[in-house]
């Protein structure tokens, strides 16, 4: 199992869905990005990847920015990608572009610094209703404690290989998301194998935690797209 978290966070955001996903005896790899360049994060999750034990695909999961990274690994590698909230890209899309197409949300006000510049940061009083709305204000104010700097040069360098047209995906659509918008996210899921819809904030790896682990565990130990406990594309969990 691969996770990769989105922009301004780190490896710290799947602490909860990695221990849980341990517990049920599966080996997982947390890639950390920033890295400066998304080639370079793509570089920086294969890497993550190699420090699985054994040779087979695995199931890559990536959150908000960090779909744009998994879409950009190497197929053979990835057995089902799945996609939390995340960027979806095809080839010669970039994130801030597909962002800037989409309906406005809080993210934008948000940004601390110019977001054509080199660097930004997310205003720590906005944070928490950005990202983590739906959990109690001590979680909340813990996962926004470890967010970090944002360079932004990522975010406008297209896509140049996108997996998901060779492997199969699941896209899960976060309704209550304030950070991309869930009409961006519906465009997203009309190019996934799979589709669900939860009513979750944009850190669905927090709120939904255990739906989380559910998931990735289910696919990780049996992602034929014929079983009967795979996500089938019409279905919809609301929670």
């Amino acid at each position: 199992m691969l996770l990769v978290h989105g922009a301004w966070h780190t490896g710290h955001a799947w602490d909860g869905v990695a221990a849980g996903l341990r517990a049920r005896g599966l080996a997982v790899a947390v890639a950390e990005l920033h890295r400066g360049s998304l080639a370079a994060d793509v570089a920086a999750a294969e890497a993550a990847l190699d420090r699985l034990d054994g040779d087979g695909p695995v199931v890559a999961c990536g959150h908000s920015y960090g779909g744009a990274v998994i879409t950009g690994l190497p197929p053979h590698r990835i057995d089902h990608l799945v996609y939390l909230a995340a960027m979806m890209p095809d080839r010669g899309e970039t994130a801030l572009g597909l962002l800037a197409d989409a309906p406005p949300t809080a993210l934008a006000t948000s940004m601390v610094g110019d977001p054509s510049g080199s660097t930004t940061t997310i205003d720590p009083e906005a944070a928490g209703n950005l990202f983590h709305a739906q959990l109690d204000p001590a979680e909340r104010a813990r996962h926004t404690a470890r967010l970090v700097p944002q360079a932004m040069a990522p975010g406008s360098q297209p896509t140049t290989a996108a997996a998901w047209h060779q492997r199969p995906s699941t896209y899960v659509v976060c309704t209550e998301d304030r950070a991309v918008h869930p009409h961006l996210q519906h465009r997203f899921a009309a190019r996934a194998t799979h589709v669900l819809t939860w009513r979750s904030d944009h850190g669905a790896f927090a709120s939904h935690e255990t739906e989380t682990v559910d998931l990735l565990h289910r696919l990780a130990t049996d992602s034929r797209p014929d079983h009967p406990n795979h996500p089938d594309r019409t279905a919809r969990t609301d929670r």
